[in-house]
């Protein structure tokens, strides 16, 4: 299908969806057709005040008919009643020929209206496209970060899981250490007694030697 073809229905889509849509609940909308104006009033009488004069071609909305009269609303506010027979079902062809000038004005304008609408919406659409592109490249930028980022995330895991496992292998280092300090320096104090009880042993032994050794010589005769 060609684009200009694709232009037409969418413009076409366009102007249908501007036409003014019928109201949901229909009002019975009747014509007065009269030579002169006539008086809507508050009752079914001459005696009653009158509420607002229309006149040939006005537009009222009929509520209810009772015998030769009829109650309308003209407008948005007034609600009275007038004589039936000046209502009719067909506008005036002067006033039809208004109406339809009227909506074929108001066609214009929307059709218009949308025409400056789709314009807008291809400019839109010619600048989006650089801005697309612009958009999908950064992505992939945004794209590559993130998965350079996942792997530097990996090593940091790594490394950081890596110092934690060494952490605690100082930590028992640190306490084997310190088992080994303390058992040295328990070894030493007990090397210092023992080499003290040793000393004081041989002292010991020498004095008692010497002692002996003393008494043997005193009890051996003289030769002389």
């Amino acid at each position: 299908m060609g684009t200009k073809k694709i232009i037409g229905i969418f413009c076409m889509g366009l102007i249908l969806a501007a036409l003014p849509t019928l109201p949901t609940a229909a009002a019975d909308i009747r014509f007065v057709s009269p030579t002169v104006e006539v008086p809507v009033r508050r009752g079914q009488g001459t005696e009653y005040k009158i509420l607002k004069l229309v006149k040939d071609g006005d537009r009222v909305e009929l509520l209810q008919v009772n015998d030769a009269w009829a109650q309308v609303k003209v407008g948005s506010k007034t609600v009275g009643w007038m004589p039936k027979r000046y209502l009719s079902s067909e506008a005036p062809p002067l006033k039809l020929v208004q109406m339809l000038r009227t909506e074929n004005e108001q066609l214009k304008a929307r059709d218009t209206e949308r025409e400056n609408e789709l314009t807008s919406l291809k400019d839109l659409q010619s600048s989006t496209g650089g801005d697309l592109s612009a958009c999908i490249a950064e992505r992939d930028t945004i794209r590559s970060q993130y998965q350079s980022l996942q792997a530097d995330t990996a090593d940091v895991i790594a490394l950081k899981n890596k110092m934690t496992a060494t952490s605690q292998e100082i930590e028992q280092v640190r306490a084997t250490l310190n088992a080994v300090q303390q058992q040295n320096t328990e070894l030493k104090r007990k090397t210092a007694v023992t080499w003290f009880l040793a000393g004081g042993g041989v002292l010991m032994i020498g004095w008692i030697i010497g002692l002996i050794t003393c008494r043997s010589r005193k009890k051996r005769p003289s030769l002389l």
